[in-house]
């Protein structure tokens, strides 16, 4: 078997800061870096029940490809002012810092399922949002985690394993423990092919988080069984670059990409420390680009072998993940149309390549950069986008655009310190479309509060939330407001379409005094 390697010279222009980070590191080398294996055979099945259930949304993104799009509902410009409120499901009281919920709801065969982030599953009639079941796990998780459904079974995570519940009663089919150490966690919503079941561990959980030692593992699990069919490590041979007493990284947070050529493509987090240690400044504890963190990596979905990856930032030092579900399109390049994938993360930018190589195609930049290029100083610096900033959430595709949710929220950084925690009401953000084929920008929309709230496309109108508690319905075309909804919670998790409704989470403690969380479902009159 041919293995061809690529590279593509420099740097970008922001690094992802999350340990330490080597100040005397020179870091002109390749940006990307990869290996390239012929392409398995031809795969990618959905479980069943998403083709039975396409007029609701039936995984975390609604699709293999990750669009957070549909067609599938009347919601479009001409009547989206006309949604109003059907019923409302209490999510609290939490004491998480991030409220009680953070992922995206499922719809299937007329039942919403949820997690929240203490890990318990809940079923609800869709046309009342009265409890058809709950499952109390109890187990504390970092976020923003998630459901997925398939094969009559209901797949999730607690903080330390994966497991399927019996979709009709919440009953235990399979769990199975996947973290190593107290140091690691798991976070992710599970994404579901060919009875398969993929899910991730990070080096973070809801007590501790980039301990010595700790590194994130994709594990692909038998849907029926549990038993692992393979695992892929994100740290490059489990290697964690010279002090793996003081060092950490990679896992994913987000649900990875799938098509019908046999690839899953992830996108892998950040390393640590970030920024760097009084012993250690600017992450010298962990020399090198620090692979396979901050990286698009292809695997072959049946065996988990590394097929190619790109580097979008190497040795970052500021919490600048690449996390965001990868996105699977196709474009017009040379007069050919072709598979690409887009992925975005926490360093502002949004990366297209070439899904059978992985070769580079376009860089975009959202919100605003200053001070995240290069080593830090001694002294501390506000750093944009920011710990909590840039592309936090999943972006969306429809129609040749793509759709970025950013965020800017100032963190005050130097060479030895863990990052300053933003001042989040101080945030600001926005949402940003951008040509699918050569990553210009459309229009790009300022809010007047982050973006967290992913993005979703309904026909021509495109839903976005922000961390105050507001919803926004937008024309897909030109970024003008159709409708807005309020409620007494912030909002940092993702709305899903359900036929002609709206399922929108007010489950964030934004700047709220006492905050009433819950899910509100809005429906057409």
């Amino acid at each position: 078997m041919k293995t061809v390697s690529f590279g593509r010279q420099g740097l970008h222009a922001a690094f992802c800061g999350l340990l330490m980070a080597a100040l005397a590191l020179s870091l002109a080398p390749a940006a990307a870096r990869g290996q390239v294996r012929s392409e398995a055979a031809a795969f990618g099945q959905a479980p069943p029940e998403w083709e039975q259930n396409r007029r609701s949304w039936p995984s975390h993104n609604y699709d293999l490809a990750n669009t957070r799009a549909t067609t599938n509902t009347a919601i479009n410009s001409r009547n989206v002012s006309r949604l109003n409120v059907k019923w409302r499901f209490p999510l609290g009281p939490t004491t998480h810092f991030f409220g009680p919920f953070a992922s995206t709801p499922i719809v299937v065969d007329r039942v919403v399922y949820l997690q929240d982030l203490n890990s318990n599953v809940f079923a609800l009639d869709r046309e009342n949002g009265n409890v058809k079941w709950r499952r109390v796990l109890d187990s504390r998780s970092a976020g923003p985690n998630g459901v997925a459904y398939g094969w009559g079974m209901l797949f999730g995570v607690t903080a330390t394993d994966a497991f399927a519940l019996d979709a009709r009663t919440g009953a235990t089919i399979w769990s199975r423990p996947l973290v190593r150490s107290d140091g690691e966690g798991i976070s992710i919503a599970p994404q579901l092919y060919d009875n398969t079941v993929v899910v991730s561990t990070v080096p973070v959980n809801a007590t501790r988080a980039y301990t010595g030692g700790a590194m994130g593992i994709v594990w692909a699990l038998d849907a029926r069984t549990g038993e692992p069919r393979w695992q892929f490590n994100t740290v490059k041979d489990g290697d964690l670059w010279g002090h793996p007493e003081i060092n950490s990284g990679g896992g994913l947070w987000y649900p990875p990409a799938v098509d019908k050529q046999g690839r899953i493509f992830l996108a892998v987090a950040n390393p640590a420390p970030f920024s760097g240690t009084p012993e250690f400044p600017n992450g010298s504890s962990r020399p090198g680009p620090n692979l396979y963190t901050n990286s698009l990596v292809a695997l072959d979905g049946k065996t988990g072998d590394l097929l190619w990856y790109q580097q979008a930032l190497p040795h970052d030092l500021r919490d600048y993940d690449l996390q965001g579900s990868p996105i699977i399109a196709h474009t017009a390049i040379g007069g050919s149309t072709t598979e690409i994938v887009v992925v975005a993360g926490k360093m502002g930018k949004v990366y297209a390549y070439r899904a059978d190589d992985g070769a580079a195609l376009w860089e975009g930049s959202v919100g605003k950069h200053e001070n995240d290029i290069g080593p830090l100083p001694d002294q501390p610096v506000t750093v944009f986008p920011g710990l909590f900033g840039g592309v936090l959430t999943p972006m969306a595709l429809a129609d040749g655009r793509l759709f970025v949710p950013w965020l800017d929220a100032g963190s005050a950084m130097t060479a030895t310190s863990f990052p300053g925690f933003p001042n989040l009401a101080q945030g600001r953000g926005g949402l940003t479309a951008l040509d699918l084929g050569t990553g210009q920008v459309i229009w790009e929309r300022p809010l007047p509060q982050m973006a967290m709230g992913a993005a979703t496309v309904a026909n021509d109108v495109v839903f976005t939330s922000t961390y105050d508690g507001t919803a926004y319905a937008l024309d897909v075309a030109s970024g003008q407001t159709l409708w807005t909804a309020t409620a007494r919670a912030g909002i940092n998790s993702f709305p899903a379409i359900d036929g002609n409704s709206l399922l929108i989470g007010f489950s964030a403690r934004g700047f709220f005094q006492q905050p009433v969380y819950e899910l509100v479902a809005y429906a057409l009159d």
